[in-house]
Formats: structure tokens, C-alpha cells, sequence
């Protein structure tokens, strides 16, 4: 699961718990884009019940709990390592924005209308 610890890469960094609910809100029921450096992408489904789901570049569907805490959003795959990154705030459907990955790669993050790239179930 090292993989994908680096793969933990975006997030919305934010001024006050309400920013929180608000962002996590606008991905419940979209997708999550994030593209790489090399341009492979993974995409993440996030749900009110604090469970996501990723596709992986690799083709691999992964599932988790996440957590928002100190500014940061946090995820653990089942039978992985938990892993943070800084959130960066208040995003929309069809908003598009660049930050630093957890590998200190810059990655490209779009907040997708739909669930587009799979299922989205938590378990």
C-alpha cells in the first residue's frame, strides 16, 4: 500500500470547519480527478459517511475511511496506512486547481460533476 500513501496527493486547505462540510459536500455524489506528472490519473468518490473509493492508475479499486482533522484530510485504505495531505478550500463542480502531492509532486486536481470511473461504495 505504499503506492497508494503517495497516491494520497490533494486536498482542500481551510480557514474554518465550515469551509470543511461545505468542499467534502460539493464531492459527495461527483468525482474527484487527480492527474499526475506523467498524466495517469486516479479517481476518488467521497461519501457523507466518511468512506471513499478510488480507481487507481494501475486499474486497482481501493476503499477507506477518510477524515478531515488539523486542516488536513486524511485517508486510511482498508489493510493500509493512513495518510495526510494540506486540504485546499471551497471547491465547486468544474473547478480546476494545482497543488502539491504528498511526494512533493505537483499534481492537477478537478472536481468532476457525477461518478464517472466506477462505484462508489465505501465497503
Amino acid at each position: 500500500m505504499k503506492k497508494f500513501a503517495a497516491m494520497v496527493a490533494f486536498g482542500v486547505a481551510l480557514s474554518t470547519g465550515a469551509a470543511f462540510a461545505d468542499t467534502m459536500a460539493n464531492a459527495y455524489e461527483n468525482t474527484i480527478v487527480v492527474t499526475y506528472a506523467n498524466g495517469v490519473q486516479s479517481r476518488y468518490h467521497f461519501n457523507a459517511d466518511n468512506t471513499f473509493g478510488v480507481h487507481t492508475p494501475d486499474g486497482a479499486h481501493v476503499h477507506g475511511t477518510y477524515e478531515l482533522a488539523d486542516g488536513q484530510l486524511c485517508l486510511t485504505p482498508a489493510g493500509g496506512e493512513r495518510g495526510c495531505t494540506p486540504y485546499v478550500g471551497d471547491k465547486n463542480v468544474g473547478d480546476t486547481w494545482t497543488q502539491t502531492a504528498t511526494d512533493g509532486s505537483t499534481i492537477n486536481v478537478t472536481l468532476e460533476a457525477g461518478r464517472g470511473g466506477g462505484h462508489s461504495h465505501g465497503h
